[in-house]
């Protein structure tokens, strides 16, 4: 039978409408511990105002920084039980 996890990831965004900057950060919680990831976005002042974009390049950004330290993570995990590191793909 297969075993099934779900993991719940939150993912919190703030507009700052006066720097033109949106900031996210995405935290996945699980086994007592947490990782969280942030991502930014700027505005150039020539730019349309369309916040939905501010919004997706710093989530996007938010959850590319968590992938990569849940990479990290289970890097550690295999290391700390004798298994070679494979390096990560770049990109």
């Amino acid at each position: 039978m297969p075993k099934k996890t779900r993991w719940i990831i939150d993912l919190d965004i703030e507009e700052v409408q006066e720097e033109r900057r949106t900031h996210a950060v995405a935290t996945l919680r699980r086994d007592g511990t947490s990782l969280e990831g942030t991502g930014t976005a700027h505005r150039h002042p020539h730019d349309l105002d369309l916040a939905r974009v501010g919004d997706d390049l710093a989530a996007a950004r938010a959850l590319v920084e968590l992938a990569g330290l849940l990479q990290t993570d289970a890097g550690q995990v295999l290391e700390k039980f004798g298994a070679a590191r494979t390096p990560l793909p770049e990109g």
